[in-house]
């Protein structure tokens, strides 16, 4: 039970607002054609991969948090050099889900932007305040919605169609782009996974809770975004350039599929956000976690107003290229240093 527990927040961690709306399976993968599906298969053994490993290091050199984690990595100075930039992202993408939460309830329900990401920063405070513990609880009710909710949506709105799904795009299948584009999205959402998937360590009671936490909660995120990207092969001439292009497909389908729709945006903006937040949150360790969780959320809605199309085109790319890098070294750590003797790397901040 605590390995689906960890894949439910590790899964989570990746639905954001750029996966839940199309945006970034039409960017990465449906762009390139058929062959962009391996493309997601390749992100998925990434994410799988990886979560196995980070968990695996956790458990076996007793790690229980982010900061102790980068500096076995790394060592002190790089280790915490990178943590910061990490953290820095981190809050970035908390912003950004609080901005496609106002965006959200703007173009769906006609809400005022500044309202819409007020209710968003009021949600994840409360979340907050009930630490780990809210964080999993609510990624258990709200992943398998998210999930096979999404998987549904996705294969009915492609079964429901009759034209074929990769005519439509042509080219992309003879060059190497399509494998970097993978190799890049899995990067800069590992940034974000990782510091979770170390916050939700202590739950591995043993080996096989860091196999199914990592595996499962990759696998899952695969054949969800698989599900997805099906109807935007079919539609992608009309969506490539939406901001929230499964949108446009499930509104043909009637009331029910948009509202169901509407449902898992929602709950993906709110989980990731809690859980971006809450990966802060530990990092910062304050003494006082109630208020430093409101000053965090008071801080997301007013930098939300910047936009998440500006910082999806400004920040993800940089720290795609920290991810990159973090996925070599954490492999390597996980599955390429057996025998190593276990140490304190718990942080020692005061």
């Amino acid at each position: 039970m605590s390995g689906l527990k960890i894949a439910a927040v590790y899964a989570s961690v990746f639905l954001g607002a750029g996966f839940a709306s199309g945006r970034e399976l039409i960017e990465y993968f449906v762009s390139y054609g058929w062959i962009g599906l391996w493309g997601l298969i390749i992100a998925g053994v990434l994410f799988s991969l990886v979560g196995w490993a980070v968990l695996r290091i956790c458990k076996r050199e007793s790690i229980n948090d982010y900061s102790g984690f980068m500096r076995f990595l790394l060592g002190e100075k790089l280790g915490i050099f990178t943590e910061f930039l990490v953290i820095a992202f981190l809050f970035c993408l908390f912003v950004a889900m609080i901005a496609g939460g106002g965006a959200t309830a703007n173009e769906a329900f006609n809400i005022p932007f500044s309202f819409g990401a007020i209710i968003v920063g009021v949600v994840v405070f409360f979340i907050l305040c009930f630490g780990l513990n809210g964080i999993v609880k609510v990624n258990v009710i709200l992943a398998p919605f998210m999930l096979l909710g999404g998987i549904f949506v996705g294969l009915f709105s492609f079964f429901s169609h009759t034209t074929y799904a990769f005519a439509l795009i042509q080219g992309g299948a003879s060059s190497i782009a399509w494998i970097l584009a993978a190799k890049v999205y899995a990067s800069y959402n590992l940034v974000t996974g990782i510091p979770v998937l170390t916050a939700t360590a202590p739950l591995a009671i043993n080996k096989f809770d860091a196999v199914i936490g990592g595996v499962l909660g990759g696998g899952v995120i695969t054949i969800l975004g698989i599900s997805m990207s099906l109807p935007l092969f079919l539609h992608y001439t009309n969506v490539v350039a939406l901001e929230i292009p499964f949108l446009y497909i499930v509104i043909q389908h009637g009331s029910f599929f948009n509202g169901l729709y509407l449902t898992i945006l929602i709950s993906a903006l709110l989980t990731t956000a809690a859980c971006n937040a809450f990966a802060v949150l530990e990092w910062l360790k304050a003494r006082n976690r109630i208020k430093a969780a409101a000053i965090l959320c008071i801080l997301g809605v007013i930098a939300s107003h910047v936009g998440f199309s500006v910082i999806v085109a400004y920040v993800y790319p940089v720290f795609g290229l920290v991810g990159l890098f973090k996925i070599i070294v954490i492999l390597w750590a996980g599955f390429g240093k057996a025998g190593h003797v276990s140490k304190d790397y718990s942080d020692t901040r005061g």
